[in-house]
């Protein structure tokens, strides 16, 4: 928005209906030089409502005044500001689900299908979706046996203090069937490399999550 872009324009629109910029400024309940300051450029922020006001008694139809202040000034009332930001965390929550629903397809086509890396459209024509998604596939598959060599490494070596830690693992996986909550928490948590903490923040967070799991059992 442009606060001297919307001044100029209410000194012509003020002008134009012979209405003095005292007298308006009255009318609109702020002090008599407001609106000369404002179409000077001398005030920097112009909220919705004395927008409205403004627009109003310069003779707009006021149920045209909430679209004419965003088209024009991007001045957004609060109920457009939260039907937008609702609009844009639904689409981003569509998006997940798409993808995740997309690649759950991809994985069971590929288990009943064996000549799925072929895969080809009518025309003839490699299918490029789905190869990109076969390449991200396997390299996936291929750091998932490195865990499970890893698991089973520390399972040996550690079997009576990596029995809790296997059963809560199996628990918390399979529990993201049912539970999306639990599934973006684990995303949300693995996004991040942790092995780069240092030792004090892991041991914060460890701490926090300790006390997160004392509050819970002492309900």
């Amino acid at each position: 928005m442009s606060i001297n872009n919307i001044g100029r324009d209410i000194k012509a629109l003020r002008t134009k209906r012979g209405i003095g910029s005292r007298e308006l400024s009255r009318l609109i309940g702020k002090a008599e030089t407001y609106i000369s300051q404002l179409e000077r450029g001398l005030i920097k922020k112009l909220d919705y409502n004395t927008a409205y006001d403004i627009m109003k008694h310069l003779g707009f139809t006021e149920s045209g005044i909430d679209e004419f202040l965003d088209s024009f000034y991007q001045i957004k009332s609060p109920e457009r500001i939260e039907s937008e930001s609702e609009e844009v965390a639904n689409w981003d929550e569509k998006r997940a689900a798409e993808i995740e629903e997309m690649l759950i397809q991809g994985h069971e086509e590929m288990d009943t299908d064996q000549e799925y890396p072929n895969a080809k459209s009518k025309n003839g024509k490699i299918n490029l979706e789905s190869q990109w998604m076969m390449d991200l596939y396997e390299k996936m598959e291929e750091k998932n046996e490195e865990i499970k060599k890893e698991l089973s490494f520390n399972i040996n070596k550690n079997m009576q203090i990596f029995e809790p830690v296997i059963d809560n693992l199996y628990s918390f996986l399979t529990s993201m069937r049912e539970d999306r909550g639990n599934f973006e928490f684990f995303v949300g948590l693995f996004e991040n490399d942790l092995s780069v903490l240092k030792d004090e923040s892991k041991g914060e967070i460890l701490r926090a999550v300790k006390e997160e799991m004392d509050k819970m059992h002492s309900k």
